[in-house]
């Protein structure tokens, strides 16, 4: 079905209030088209830090770079990008408004039909109240495949899901990895605090990256503080 009818056609200098409705705009009105949108650069003001202008370019731009290794592979990965020059770019107005400055409407492959554009890259996507649905059928012991295909039937069928199987069990697979980290750290912490506890000559520090994650650990005892 043709919705693209739907969607205010894209023109030089239609506005948005910020880069990511811009991206959310060009990315809905890809899934009416039948393709998928990647986030090809921004430039940001060196003085304020924000975001002056954006492009956002079809999934097929450009080609990838050759791998060395492929040579040794028997069936190497094959090339879905045609060098595709689709794309929209936005730029930041005096009023903080960001306006298109370049459109390029035509694409050089075949689109997809509409009625697949869920499953492209930038249309899958794992929504909050449903990521909060993964993690309670996952700490109910339910396999990913049963919860994914529960949440399949709750939402009235996969192409209706919003996301794939691959995707549920990438977000099983990262929370595990997260969880195992935070784990580790938090144990790590409360063993150095009781180790200051019972000695209060034993020093420790931390340095966090910007997600709070641990990333060096500095500790000494009286033993290395004499020493040293």
């Amino acid at each position: 079905m043709d919705v693209s009818h739907l969607f205010e056609p894209i023109k030089l200098g239609m506005a948005f209030d910020s880069e990511e409705y811009a991206y959310e705009y060009y990315n809905k009105y890809a899934a009416t088209i039948g393709f998928s949108v990647r986030k090809e650069y921004a430039n940001k003001s060196k003085v304020h830090g924000y975001v002056t202008s954006r492009k956002f370019i079809c999934y097929k731009e450009g080609y990838r770079e050759r791998d060395k290794r492929e040579a040794m592979v028997k069936k190497p990965r094959k090339e879905i990008r045609t060098g595709c020059l689709a794309h929209m770019v936005v730029s930041r107005q005096s009023n903080g408004k960001f306006s298109i400055i370049s459109f390029e409407k035509k694409h050089n492959h075949p689109l997809v039909p509409p009625s697949l554009a869920h499953m492209l890259p930038s249309q899958r996507n794992i929504k909050l109240s449903q990521a909060y649905e993964i993690d309670l059928l996952d700490d109910s012991g339910i396999c990913p495949k049963s919860s994914f295909d529960y949440a399949s039937r709750l939402a009235g069928g996969k192409a209706s899901l919003g996301y794939t199987k691959w995707d549920h069990i990438n977000y099983l697979r990262d929370k595990r990895k997260e969880s195992l980290k935070q784990g580790v750290a938090h144990s790590l912490v409360d063993y150095f605090e009781k180790r200051v506890i019972k000695d209060p000559s034993f020093q420790f520090s931390l340095q966090l990256d910007d997600d709070g994650l641990i990333t060096n650990i500095f500790w000494a005892d009286a033993k290395m503080i004499r020493d040293f």
